[in-house]
C-alpha cells in the first residue's frame, strides 16, 4: 500500500444510516463546505477494475462529477461496442402468483413483528428520564471507593481530630440564629492515631457523646435511653458551653471540624457565646493563653471566609470540610449528603430544620431517636469523609515534605512553598535571598516571550491523533541551559545602555565573559549564563533533587496496580513534588506580587520551551515515511495526525518520535508519547474530547474530554448525559442517524415532561458582594437574595453552589425572572421546566459546535421535529392536596385558577379514552361537564372499578417509592410517610426525592381528576340500587 501511496486502512467518515435523512444541498461551514452521504446502494462509489477510483485513496468524489463521468464512460462504451443481439423477455407473472407473494411477505412481516413484539416489553421513546451514557460503574459514583490497603503502612501522625454538630429549635422554617435561638443539643465525635486518656481503647477508636440542656419537659429523660452515646445534661446554656471547653480539654485534638463550620458546627457556638454572654470561645478553646485572642468572623477575616475558615484558635487547626471538599472533588453540589454519596458511597438523609424542632419538641422516644441517630450521623460522617480524602495525612506528608507548618499547606501560596525548598541549598552556598519592595518588583522590564500556543485544526478526525507530551517541560529546560539566578551573565549586549536583572542594576566584572567563553549558554531573549560545569545554577540543584524523587514515587507506582490505597499515596506524593517543580517558573514570572521576579530569567525559559516545541514540529513534519501532521500544540504537548494508519502503527509510530525528539534535546528534556485518541473531536483551544488508548493491549478505550461541557459544571446533567451519549454513537458508529434518532426522542422526552427536574438543574457558584449593580445579578445571586428577604441567616457561603431551574413564563418574560429554586417548582404544581428554553439555549448550542465539524445542522434536526404541547392537568390545592382539581370554592362559584389550562376540559372520556360529543336532546350541559362518555356512564360497576384500579396503581407506586425511603433513613413502619408521601427528608441530592415528589404530584392530579367522575358513578350506582329496591 505504501508504495502505491495508498493508505493501510480507510476508516468511516461520518454519514447517515437513514436515506431520508441525508440533507438535499450541501452544506457549509466557516468556509468549508460539507457533502453528507448514506452508506446505501445509491450512495455506493462505482466499482472500477483499474483502482482509479478516489475512493480507494479514501477520498470522496463529487456526486455531479461522478455522475457526468459515469455517463461519458457509457457514451464511450456505447461508441466502441460493436456486438448486437436481442433476445425474448420473461412473461409478465399473473395476477394470482402476483398475490400469493405479496400475502407471503406480509404473513412473514407480521410474524417478525409479534417476535419482536415479545421480547420488547416497551418501546424505547417512551422511557421517562434522558438516556445517558452506559455509567462506568452502576450507581453512578464520580470517585471509586478504596479498599483497605495492606502494602500501606502509613506513618503515625499522632493527630486528633474533633467534629462537632449543633442542634437549635428554630422558629417556624427559619433557620437557626445565634442572636435568638438557644443551643438544645451538642453532638461531637473524635478520633486519635493514638490511645487517649490513658484508657485500654486501641488507637483510632471513635469516641462520641452529647451534651444536652436540660428543661422541664420530659425529652431529657427519654434521650438516654435511645442512644448509647454518654448523654451529660446541664442546667443552663452557659453550662453546655463550659463543658464543651472542659471536653475539647480533655481530648486534646489537633483539628477541630464541622462540615460547615460558620454558620453552624463550631461557628454557631462560638456566635452564640459572643452575642448572649459576651463569652469568647475562641480563647478558651486554645491551648495556651496569650495576649493575642482568635479571630473569628468574616468581617475580621475576609480571606478565611472566601478560601478555608474564619475561625482561628490558638494551637488548633479548623477544617471546613465542605470548602476543602470544594478544591478536592469535582461535583455539582457540595451538599453532605452529596460529598457522601459520590466519596463514601453511602445515601443520607436530610432533614429541614423545621422537622428536626418537631422532633425535639415532640417528647416521642420515637422521634427522639430519630433525632439522635441522625446527629450522630453527620459527626461520624465528618471524620469519614475527611479519612476517605486523606486530607490530614497527605497534607501532613505534604508539609513535612516542603518544610512548612500545617496550616501553610492551606493558607500559602506556591513562593512560600519554593522559598522554603530554596533556602536551604542557598543557605549552605551562602546566598543570601532578596526582598524587593512593591515599587521596584513594577520597576522591572515587562515580560516580552510568550508559550507555543497553536489554534487547532477544528474537525473530526477519524484515523489515530498521538498526544506526545514534554515531560516537566520548564523545569528540565531550567536544568538542561543552567537557568537561575546564580548563573546569570547579563545581555550579550547592553540594550539603551543599561543591562537589568529584573528589578537590579546587572554590572558584569571585566574579562569575565573572556575567561568564560567556552563555558556560556546563550538562551533565545539574547541572556547569558554560564554553564554547568563551572557552576550548578540553585535551581537546577533544586529541581534535579525533586524531579529524580518524583521519578523514584513514578516507578514504585508501577509495581502494585491493583493496590487503590497504595496508588493513591504515591501519586499524591508525586502530585506535590510535580506542583513544586511547575510553580518554579512561576517564582520568577511573577511580575505582579512576586517576592523575587526576574522577567530576564523567565522570558528566558519561556522562549527556550518555545523554540523547543518549534524544533519538534519541525522534525516530525521532516519525516515523510511517518507521514504526520501537527494539527495542535499547547505549550508543552503535540497532537499528531496519522491519517489511514492504524492503532498498533499508531503506537510504533508515536515511541519513534518520543525517542528522537529525546534524543535531539539536552537531557532531561524528555518527550513522552502519552496515549493515543481514535476518534477525536477538536474543537478550539484546550477543548477537544475523544476514545483514549493509552497502551497497545487495552481493548475498551476510555471517555476522554477536556474543556467541553461534558466535564464543566456550569451546565446542567441533562446537558452532561445527552452530549456525551452522542459523542459516544458518533465515536463507535459514524452514523449520524442514529445520533439524530437519539437527539429527537430525548427531546421529545423534554417537550412531553418526561424527565426528573434534577437532571435540568444549574448549580452556578454565588459570591454575594462582588457583582455590579449596573445590571441584574446571576439567577443564582437573585435567588439567595429572595431567600435572604425572608430570612436573613439563610446567605449562602462564598462560592456556594445554589441550584436553580428556569421555567415558562408570560410572553416577553425576561429569564432572570423565571429563574426559581427546585423547591419552589416543587410547591408550585402549575409550574412546568421550559422545555423550549432548554433546548434551543441549552443542549442545542455544544451539540452544534461539534457536529458542525462534520456538516450535521443539530438546530434543523429540532426544527424538523413535531412539536409537543403539553397540556398540565394538575391538583387546584397544591401538591398532595385534596382539592378536586374543578377550580370551585365552597360556595359553589368559580375560583381564581393560576393558568389559562386550568379552565380546560378534556374531550376524551377519562376511562375509555373515547373522544364524546354533546348529545342533541337537552343534554348539552351534562356532556361538558362530566369526564365520561355516555356508555362508560350507562356502566358505572365497570368504570368505578377502572378508576379505582387506575388510582390503586398509582398509590402502590408511590407507597414503593416511600419505602426506599424508609429503608434508607432507618424509619419503622409507623413512622409518617403514608401514602400521600409526607416522607420528612428532603435531600435534593437523591433522585429517589425526586421520583417519589413527582410520584406524589402524578397521584395528586390523578385523583383531583377522577374525583368528580368517582363520585358522580357512586351516586349513579346508588340511584340505580335504589330503583332496583
Amino acid at each position: 500500500m505504501k508504495e502505491h501511496s495508498l493508505p493501510d486502512i480507510i476508516y468511516q467518515d461520518a454519514f447517515y444510516g437513514e436515506e431520508k435523512d441525508v440533507p438535499e444541498r450541501n452544506r457549509e461551514y466557516a468556509g468549508r463546505e460539507y457533502r453528507l452521504d448514506s452508506n446505501t446502494v445509491p450512495f455506493l462509489p462505482p466499482f472500477e477494475v483499474t483502482g482509479s477510483s478516489p475512493a480507494v485513496a479514501g477520498f470522496k468524489q463529487d456526486p455531479v462529477l461522478r455522475r457526468a463521468g459515469l455517463e461519458q464512460e457509457q457514451d464511450r462504451q456505447r461508441r466502441e461496442c460493436s456486438w448486437r443481439s436481442w433476445e425474448f423477455a420473461q412473461p409478465p407473472p399473473s395476477r394470482r402468483s402476483v398475490v400469493d407473494w405479496h400475502d407471503e411477505k406480509r404473513d412473514a412481516l407480521e410474524k417478525k413483528v409479534e417476535e419482536r413484539r415479545g421480547t420488547v416489553a416497551r418501546p424505547a421513546a417512551w422511557l421517562s428520564q434522558i438516556c445517558g451514557p452506559t455509567p462506568k460503574n452502576k450507581h453512578g459514583f464520580k470517585y471509586t471507593q478504596k479498599r483497605k490497603s495492606t502494602s500501606v503502612e502509613h506513618e503515625v501522625q499522632y493527630m486528633s481530630t474533633m467534629s462537632l454538630e449543633v442542634h437549635v429549635n428554630t422558629r417556624g422554617k427559619f433557620v437557626p440564629n445565634p442572636e435568638e435561638d438557644e443551643i438544645q443539643c451538642i453532638f461531637w465525635a473524635c478520633k486519635s492515631d493514638e490511645k487517649m486518656l490513658n484508657t485500654q481503647e486501641s488507637a483510632n477508636a471513635l469516641h462520641y457523646g452529647m451534651i444536652a440542656l436540660s428543661g422541664d419537659d420530659s425529652a431529657m429523660r427519654k434521650m438516654p435511653p435511645c442512644t448509647r452515646a454518654e448523654v451529660v445534661e446541664e442546667g443552663s446554656e452557659l453550662d453546655v458551653m463550659i463543658r464543651v471547653v472542659e471536653v475539647v480539654r480533655t481530648f486534646d485534638p489537633d483539628v477541630l471540624t464541622g462540615f460547615e463550620v460558620h454558620s453552624g458546627s463550631w461557628g454557631y457556638l462560638i456566635e452564640r457565646a459572643r452575642c448572649k454572654y459576651d463569652y469568647n470561645l475562641c480563647d478558651e478553646l486554645s491551648r495556651m493563653k496569650s495576649d493575642s485572642h482568635g479571630r473569628f468572623g468574616k468581617n475580621t477575616d475576609r480571606w478565611g471566609f472566601n478560601t478555608t475558615s474564619t475561625i482561628r484558635i490558638t494551637g488548633r487547626h479548623m477544617v471546613n470540610i465542605w470548602r476543602a471538599m470544594q478544591n478536592e472533588l469535582n461535583l455539582l453540589q457540595y451538599t453532605m449528603e452529596n460529598v457522601a454519596w459520590h466519596l463514601l458511597h453511602t445515601r443520607v438523609p436530610h432533614y429541614s430544620w423545621k422537622t428536626l424542632t418537631q422532633w425535639y419538641k415532640s417528647g416521642k422516644a420515637r422521634d427522639l431517636s430519630k433525632l439522635l441517630r441522625y446527629y450522630r450521623t453527620r459527626t461520624r460522617l465528618d471524620i469519614r469523609i475527611l479519612e476517605a480524602n486523606e486530607l490530614i495525612p497527605r497534607t501532613s506528608e505534604q508539609a513535612r515534605l516542603l518544610g512548612v507548618d500545617f496550616f501553610s499547606v492551606f493558607s500559602r501560596g506556591s513562593q512560600f512553598k519554593v522559598e522554603s525548598i530554596m533556602f536551604r541549598i542557598a543557605k549552605p552556598e551562602n546566598f543570601l535571598l532578596v526582598s524587593p519592595s512593591k515599587k521596584q518588583v513594577g520597576g522591572q522590564n515587562a515580560l516580552e516571550c510568550l508559550p507555543l500556543v497553536m489554534e487547532p485544526q477544528s474537525a473530526f478526525y477519524n484515523s489515530p491523533l498521538l498526544v506526545l507530551d514534554f515531560q516537566s517541560l520548564y523545569p528540565s529546560v531550567m536544568i538542561a541551559y543552567n537557568y537561575c539566578y546564580s548563573t546569570f551573565l547579563g545581555r550579550i549586549k547592553d540594550w539603551r545602555g543599561t543591562n537589568k536583572m529584573g528589578f537590579s542594576e546587572y554590572s558584569r566584572q571585566q574579562g569575565l565573559l573572556l575567561l568564560l567563553q567556552e563555558y556560556i549558554n546563550i538562551a533565545p531573549n539574547g541572556m547569558m549564563y554560564v554553564k554547568a560545569e563551572i557552576r550548578k545554577s540553585l535551581l537546577a540543584k533544586m529541581l534535579t533533587e525533586i524531579l529524580e524523587t518524583r521519578v523514584m514515587v513514578k516507578s514504585g507506582m508501577k509495581k502494585d496496580k491493583h493496590d487503590k490505597t497504595l496508588q493513591q499515596l504515591l501519586n499524591n506524593r508525586q502530585l506535590a513534588l510535580k506542583l513544586l517543580a511547575n510553580v518554579t517558573y512561576g517564582y520568577t514570572s511573577a511580575s505582579f506580587s512576586g517576592r523575587m521576579p526576574c522577567s530576564e530569567i523567565a522570558d528566558s525559559i519561556v522562549q527556550t520551551g518555545r523554540e523547543t516545541l518549534e524544533r519538534a514540529i519541525a522534525y516530525i513534519h521532516s519525516v515523510e515515511r511517518w507521514g504526520a501532521e501537527v494539527v495542535y500544540g499547547d505549550t508543552d504537548s503535540l497532537f499528531v495526525y496519522l491519517k489511514g494508519r492504524t492503532r498498533d502503527q499508531a503506537f510504533e509510530i508515536g515511541e519513534e518520535m518520543a525517542k528522537a525528539v529525546t534524543e535531539m534535546n539536552p537531557r532531561p528534556v524528555k518527550l513522552k508519547f502519552e496515549k493515543v485518541y481514535h476518534p477525536c473531536v477538536l474543537l478550539a483551544k484546550k477543548r477537544y474530547v475523544g476514545y483514549k488508548y493509552e497502551s497497545r493491549e487495552q481493548e475498551k478505550p476510555d471517555f476522554d474530554a477536556k474543556g467541553i461541557e461534558t466535564v464543566r459544571r456550569d451546565g446542567t446533567p441533562a446537558e452532561q448525559k445527552i452530549e456525551e451519549k452522542a459523542l459516544r454513537l458518533l465515536f463507535e458508529t459514524a452514523d449520524l442517524s442514529q445520533v439524530k434518532a437519539y437527539f429527537q426522542s430525548q427531546c421529545d422526552k423534554m417537550m412531553r415532561g418526561a424527565v426528573s427536574v434534577q437532571d435540568f438543574c444549574f448549580a452556578r457558584e454565588v459570591r454575594l458582594g462582588t457583582y455590579s449593580d449596573k445590571g441584574p445579578p446571576p439567577a443564582g445571586a437573585l435567588i439567595s437574595t429572595r431567600k435572604m428577604l425572608e430570612d436573613a441567616r439563610a446567605e449562602p457561603q462564598y462560592g456556594e453552589r445554589v441550584p436553580y431551574v428556569v421555567i415558562t413564563g408570560a410572553p416577553g418574560a425576561r429569564l432572570i425572572d423565571r429563574c426559581v429554586a427546585p423547591e419552589e417548582l416543587l410547591a408550585n404544581p402549575h409550574w412546568q421546566l421550559d422545555a423550549e428554553y432548554y433546548i434551543s439555549k441549552n443542549l442545542i448550542p455544544p451539540l452544534e459546535r461539534i457536529f458542525n465539524l462534520v456538516g450535521a445542522n443539530v438546530r434543523q434536526w429540532y426544527d424538523e421535529m413535531p412539536k409537543v404541547q403539553r397540556i398540565h392537568h394538575a391538583a387546584a390545592g397544591g401538591v398532595g392536596g385534596g382539592g378536586s382539581g374543578g377550580g370551585v370554592g365552597n360556595n359553589g362559584r368559580a375560583g381564581k385558577r393560576p393558568t389559562l389550562e386550568s379552565y380546560m376540559r378534556s374531550t376524551h372520556c377519562l376511562v375509555c379514552n373515547a373522544k364524546f360529543v354533546a348529545d342533541d336532546n337537552g343534554s348539552d350541559a351534562q356532556a361538558l361537564l362530566s369526564p365520561l362518555c355516555l356508555a362508560c356512564r350507562a356502566d358505572a360497576p365497570a368504570s368505578l372499578l377502572a378508576l379505582q384500579t387506575r388510582l390503586a396503581a398509582e398509590q402502590r407506586r408511590l407507597r414503593d417509592l416511600v419505602a426506599v425511603c424508609r429503608t434508607c433513613a432507618g424509619l419503622g413502619p409507623l413512622d409518617p410517610g403514608d401514602d400521600g408521601g409526607a416522607f420528612p427528608c428532603d435531600s435534593k441530592d437523591c433522585p429517589v426525592f425526586w421520583s417519589r415528589m413527582r410520584q406524589r404530584t402524578k397521584l395528586a392530579g390523578a385523583v383531583a381528576s377522577a374525583a368528580p367522575a368517582i363520585r358522580g358513578l357512586v351516586d349513579a350506582a346508588d340511584r340505580a340500587a335504589a330503583l332496583d329496591w
